[in-house]
Order: C-alpha cells, then sequence, then structure tokens
C-alpha cells in the first residue's frame, strides 16, 4: 500500500517532462552602441570625467523568426550599475570622473527570446579603456564619437 502511495504521487511528474529541445537556442546579432567612446580593435577608450553612455541593445534575428532582447543588466568591474526589464529602454550613462585608468570591463547581460527557440541569456564583456586625456588614445584612434559592437549568438 505504501509503494501504491508513493507511486501516486510521482505519476502527476511524468506530465512536467519536457518534449522540446531545450538546447534550440536564439539565432540573433546582439548589438550594444556606446557613445562618448573611441573604438580600436575590439577595445572601447574613454577619457577620465568623460560620460559614456549606453545608446541601445538590439538583436537582429538571423532567421525568419522574430527575435527581441529584454532583461538587460549593465556591470562595470563585476559591480551591477544598472537594470531594465522594460523592452526597449536599454539607455543609460555613467560618468568615468572616479574611475582610476587603465583598463575596465563593461558587461552587458540581458535575455534575449526568438519565436520557437528556448530562452537565451546573453553576456557581453566589452573592454573599456580609461585614459587620463585624448593625447593617451591609441595612435590612429578615431575621434570620441558613437561606436557599435555586435557579437553572433548561434547554436552549436
Amino acid at each position: 500500500m505504501k509503494k501504491l502511495f508513493y507511486l501516486l504521487f510521482l505519476l502527476p511528474l511524468a506530465f512536467f517532462a519536457s518534449c522540446s529541445d531545450d538546447d534550440d537556442l536564439a539565432q540573433v546579432d546582439f548589438s550594444v552602441t556606446l557613445s562618448g567612446v573611441s573604438q580600436v580593435d575590439s577595445k572601447f577608450y574613454t577619457v577620465v570625467g568623460d560620460t559614456v553612455s549606453v545608446d541601445g541593445v538590439s538583436v537582429k534575428s538571423l532567421t525568419d523568426k522574430a527575435a527581441t532582447v529584454t532583461g538587460v543588466r549593465y556591470h562595470l568591474d563585476g559591480y551591477p550599475i544598472w537594470a531594465s526589464i522594460e523592452e526597449g529602454k536599454f539607455n543609460f550613462s555613467f560618468t568615468t570622473k572616479d574611475m582610476k585608468p587603465g583598463t575596465h570591463t563593461f558587461t552587458v547581460t540581458s535575455t534575449v527570446l526568438q519565436v520557437d527557440k528556448s530562452i537565451t541569456s546573453a553576456v557581453v564583456n566589452i573592454p573599456l579603456v580609461v585614459v587620463e586625456d585624448e593625447e593617451k588614445l591609441p595612435e590612429g584612434a578615431p575621434e570620441i564619437g558613437t561606436f557599435t559592437t555586435t557579437v553572433r549568438l548561434s547554436s552549436k
């Protein structure tokens, strides 16, 4: 009787088994647009005291299925500095006034949703180099302005 009792409790759990493929991740180009920076290779440069702004976070589908991004969170050197769960409201600015010159890591984490795909978490680490003044920018660096970095997210 005791075994039958346990079996009755376990039987409903069989209906919670997943039939879909959890490894079918979103296939998108994930873009982050920053202003108040200069970009050389894959690094972004800014000057102490300037303001760095995130002008947008977006995704572009690599398939014929619609995709969007939500739940965006920003971290600087591992510390959370801002978050938004509201779709499309990802603009944010921070000052580099109190930052030490050197390389810092600006991280964007978010949730990517695409039709007929599993919910996907995206993490983009952006090297942010803070320099003392514009003369310390790398030789040949473009003027400080607005630049975009794009990362391709695709399943294996």
